[in-house]
């Protein structure tokens, strides 16, 4: 009777566990889009501004799919991009995602069959861009029409009455929906509005003081969505003024760096995901003196991830300083592409230009051209430009040179970015620039031909 019992659980157990096998539904994508007709749609995950594809879905010629997402789908923010153009970020928490749309115009047009996270995160934007397009609307009414005509007391309890509504809808969507991830996307997004008495200048600096209140930098989660890059790039607007100088521009963005440093100190990995994000966006302008503040002031010794990406900001950091406009440049010596051998500092001119190129970069191939029309070989003694080539191929550099005049120092050792030369000075990216005075201090890291110009002209090297 024992043996029989034990039996029956047995049996039982083994029922129990293929039932809960079968009934085991995956996590679907499922999408109608009209108009789609086949083609193929990339999904994307994000970290920050970052987007790498990790599936492709084939839609049927009526546009519909049906996509299991894989087990290891983390929660977060992904892209699905329809052509070259075309794209519609979702929110995948763990549910099934069921959508219609119309693929001239996915947000208008768009339902959600199920998925909370979904249906509350573009009922959030319909509703805050709705209401910041009000605002704008009433916003130079309260500020420049009279005060003593009844419209604009009507336009000022108008704009009172949005601000106050939707903050209400804000509360109640966090409130109601703590345990969602659009939760966290909404309280990170959602920033305060300036007091209505305050003028435009007064109000800047309200949003520079009290931008940052309300949000979490310490939810790492956060970063696999653009919703902390994107904070970054608004607050940053509040220091930008299309009447500074470059000049002026870098001091005031510099003051908001130091706020963007402390507030995302308290948690290491955003922490170095937004100064990478920094100094790449700041290197892309040139802007030179704040990519020195940030790698003088970054703190990266006390954060406790080991990661590769601080691995690799810890490596960038310390090439920023190496090269940083005031110190000076290591000494090499090559072999030029006639067989000439070439020392830095055995070059006689007053100043050198410096230029990593490649025949496979469109921006060097404009960029070279241009650089002939200030290069004057009887006065290389007053400029002298060595071009080092990041090609592979010795015919492409070869047929390149052929077709202009650059009778200036040309150096190749067709080893791309494995390059002796390329190494000793950290390059990662072409065109990069060096205007170097003649005992190898860096005077200037020029990014376009402009600058480089207007460089030499201050100097009186061109007139």
């Amino acid at each position: 009777m024992l043996k029989n019992s034990i039996m029956k659980l047995k049996i039982l157990f083994v029922c129990l566990l293929f039932s809960g096998l079968l009934n085991a539904q995956p996590i679907v994508l499922q999408g109608e889009i009209n108009g789609l007709n086949k083609g193929k749609i990339t999904i994307s995950d994000f970290y920050g501004n970052e987007n790498k594809i990790v599936d492709s879905i084939f839609p049927n010629e009526k546009g519909s799919f049906n996509y299991a997402f894989p087990d290891d789908f983390r929660t977060g923010m992904y892209r699905m991009r329809f052509g070259d153009k075309q794209f519609m970020d979702i929110i995948f928490n763990h549910e099934n995602i069921i959508f219609k749309t119309e693929l001239n115009a996915l947000i208008d047009s768009l339902v959600f069959q199920e998925s909370i996270e979904n249906q509350l995160y573009f009922d959030y934007l319909n509703r805050r861009n709705l209401m910041e397009y009000k605002l704008e609307l009433l916003g130079p009414v309260i500020a420049y029409y009279p005060q003593d005509d009844s419209f604009y007391n009507v336009s000022k309890q108008k704009f009172i009455f949005l601000n106050e509504e939707f903050e209400t809808f804000v509360e109640e969507l966090i409130s109601n929906n703590s345990k969602t991830y659009v939760s966290r996307i909404v309280k990170m997004d959602h920033t305060p509005s300036p007091p209505l008495n305050l003028s435009q200048m007064e109000g800047m600096m309200y949003m520079r003081d009290h931008f940052f209140d309300q949000m979490n930098f310490a939810d790492t989660t956060l970063l696999y969505s653009n919703i902390i890059s994107g904070k970054v790039m608004q607050y940053l607007s509040f220091y930008q003024n299309n009447r500074m100088s470059k000049d002026q521009l870098e001091i005031e963005f510099i003051k908001a760096v130091n706020k963007i440093m402390d507030v995302t100190s308290v948690n290491p990995l955003v922490y170095e995901y937004v100064l990478d994000y920094l100094i790449g966006g700041f290197e892309s302008y040139g802007f030179e003196r704040v990519i020195t503040y940030i790698a003088d002031n970054i703190n990266l010794d006390e954060t406790c991830v080991n990661s590769e990406r601080k691995a690799e900001l810890e490596k960038k950091v310390e090439s920023l300083k190496k090269f940083a406009v005031g110190k000076k440049v290591p000494d090499f010596a090559t072999t030029d592409l006639n067989g000439n051998k070439i020392i830095l500092s055995e070059i006689k001119s007053q100043y050198t230009v410096l230029v990593f190129w490649a025949t496979w970069c469109p921006h060097c191939t404009n960029l070279i051209p241009e650089l002939s029309k200030i290069y004057f070989p009887e006065s290389s003694d007053k400029l002298e430009i060595v071009a080092i080539a990041l090609d592979e191929s010795k015919n492409d550099l070869e047929s390149f040179l052929d077709e202009g005049n650059y009778p200036w120092v040309n150096v190749c050792d067709f080893k791309k970015w494995q390059g002796e030369i390329v190494q000793q000075f950290d390059i990662y990216a072409t065109p990069t620039m060096l205007l170097l005075f003649n005992d190898q201090t860096i005077l200037a890291k020029p990014m376009t031909f402009s600058e480089l110009k207007n460089e030499l002209y201050e100097r009186n090297i061109l007139h």
